[in-house]
């Protein structure tokens, strides 16, 4: 019996995709420039702020941080909230899923309490369109995203890869350019305003190292490459710097990383 869920609610994105600092910055930037906030499922936000026992202080302010920005009047993000329909929903979204969905669990009584599942049973209540994730051991996406097709009524699947999603949202041409200028403004040093082609070359070698870290090699290699071969190097580098200067979920960034550095949440920090 096919359970038909909702769409069209954009994009969202797992955990890893918004714990670390390099695919928080390029994700929330992504989004921005699309014109919408970044969506927070709340097991995401749960796993985002929960306090582990005997965390260092570093942990505790970014879980604080977490929390403080989140709600801000002028967050970057938006948290999803799941009414009592969605509720329901998500629970029957659970009980379809199978054993090989997730590959990592021993039996199918630990499905409605793992956590990827509970991320993407969430994401389909609430109609997300896509939820991008790079956990591929513990997920499998073509599992998960053949299922959403043949038992949840959609057209298309459920998960995507960030290199996919980045690269199709990206098209060549105006496409590489437009990705090459965003994502050197993710990486944007807090206290430059300009930076010279070596200067740029540096910051974008060292934020694709991390790419490469964080599963994202193919967007990797496409950022060196339009850097290699961009016909207007120096738009690209005056667009960067524009956005690094004007994105509101850069200077959200900027404070979080000063309260981490500090050790100290102060929410009236927060852009007003």
């Amino acid at each position: 019996m096919r359970l038909d869920v909702p769409s069209g609610r954009g994009i969202a994105f797992d955990t890893n995709m918004l714990a670390r600092p390099t695919q928080r910055r390029l994700m929330t930037l992504w989004c921005e420039l699309a014109g919408e906030r970044t969506a927070i499922i709340p097991q995401v936000m749960l796993e985002l702020t929960a306090e582990p026992p005997f965390a260092p202080l570093s942990a505790h302010t970014q879980r604080t941080a977490w929390a403080e920005i989140a709600r801000a009047p002028k967050s970057p993000f938006e948290l999803v909230v799941l009414d009592a329909p969605a509720q329901a929903l998500f629970g029957r979204i659970l009980m379809e899923f199978t054993l090989p969905c997730f590959p990592l669990l021993n039996n199918v009584d630990e499905i409605t309490t793992h956590p990827d599942a509970i991320v993407l049973a969430q994401g389909l209540a609430a109609g997300m369109d896509v939820v991008v994730s790079n956990n591929m051991r513990s997920i499998d996406h073509v599992e998960i995203n053949g299922l959403v097709r043949q038992k949840f009524g959609r057209n298309t699947g459920l998960l995507v890869a960030a290199d996919d999603a980045l690269l199709e949202a990206h098209p060549c041409g105006e496409g590489s350019h437009a990705l090459l200028a965003m994502a050197l403004a993710s990486a944007w040093p807090d206290d430059a305003q300009q930076l010279t082609l070596d200067d740029a070359e540096t910051v974008l070698r060292s934020l694709c190292k991390r790419l490469e870290g964080a599963t994202m090699p193919q967007t990797a290699t496409r950022l060196r490459n339009r850097f290699a071969t961009d016909g207007d190097l120096p738009s690209a580098l005056r667009e960067a710097s524009e956005i690094a200067a004007a994105s509101n979920a850069l200077r959200h960034e900027r404070v979080r990383t000063a309260w981490v550095k500090r050790g100290e949440v102060d929410a009236a920090e927060l852009p007003g």
